[in-house]
């Protein structure tokens, strides 16, 4: 079948590494059209999550075993298990957490993951050192957060979100994008237990109410689509920069 989609995809990478890339983003009849197509890619993730969301996970877990290293289920993954007993119905990637591990242990990772018809799908990168990492699996977008132990009882990870600027330029096998806004977040955990999701067993915090409510707010059991972290009283998101981390996009 044809892919219209990875077409897409290959046209829109070329554009913004062009001179009319603000333009052509701006403009009036693209625009509309490229809104659409981000929907539709949604949308499309949505339900790729709820069909092949449990065979990503597993094969996750195949790949820690390999390496010695526990993981977690991490942010909506996490609340989705809790809250739901199911992936969350309009969460379209998955996440899990892990203490930092070392170059090699991620490209061991890396290696029996792409066995298993995995793709890379973005590196986050501070000082040559992946501090976050994301890949593909049949439809099925998976974020890896990077811990660091902190003080009493406290860990602390960095995520990055799209910049108020992105500039693009082209690799062989990537495209490098410098922009990102780089935070921290900060969330209180005090050990793993293991859960059963999905009819399989998977780790969790011990302390998952406290580590939700330090990620959702007190109100985490309420399903709310629209959740941002802005709405949080006492946030626990520290920001960084928008020039300290840069982003290898497989796309």
């Amino acid at each position: 079948m044809f892919d219209v989609a990875g077409l897409i995809d290959k046209v829109l990478k070329q554009i913004r590494t062009s001179a009319g890339y603000e333009k052509a983003k701006n403009n009036k009849v693209l625009r509309p059209l490229k809104q659409k197509y981000d929907l539709y890619r949604v949308n499309k993730m949505k339900a790729n999550v709820h069909v092949s969301g449990l065979q990503t996970l597993l094969y996750v877990k195949e790949a820690f075993a390999k390496i010695d290293h526990d993981f977690w289920l991490d942010y909506g993954t996490l609340l989705g298990a809790i809250r739901d007993n199911d992936f969350i119905a309009h969460d379209n990637d998955l996440d899990i957490g892990t203490f930092d591990i070392s170059e090699e242990k991620k490209n061991r990772l890396a290696e029996y993951l792409l066995s298993k018809g995995f793709t890379r799908f973005k590196q986050y990168i501070i000082d040559d050192v992946i501090i976050e990492e994301a890949y593909d699996y049949k439809g099925v977008h998976i974020d890896f957060f990077y811990y660091h132990q902190g003080e009493n009882n406290k860990i602390w990870c960095y995520f990055c979100e799209i910049g108020p600027k992105i500039e693009f330029e082209n690799f062989k096998d990537f495209q490098l994008a410098k922009g990102y806004t780089t935070n921290i977040t900060t969330t209180t955990f005090e050990g793993l237990m293991e859960y059963m999701f999905k009819g399989h067993s998977f780790k969790v915090p011990v302390n998952f109410d406290t580590y939700l409510k330090d990620n959702y707010g007190e109100t985490y059991l309420i399903v709310n689509e629209n959740f941002h972290t802005s709405e949080l009283e006492d946030s626990n998101i520290t920001f960084v920069g928008n020039d300290v981390a840069v982003v290898r996009e497989y796309i």
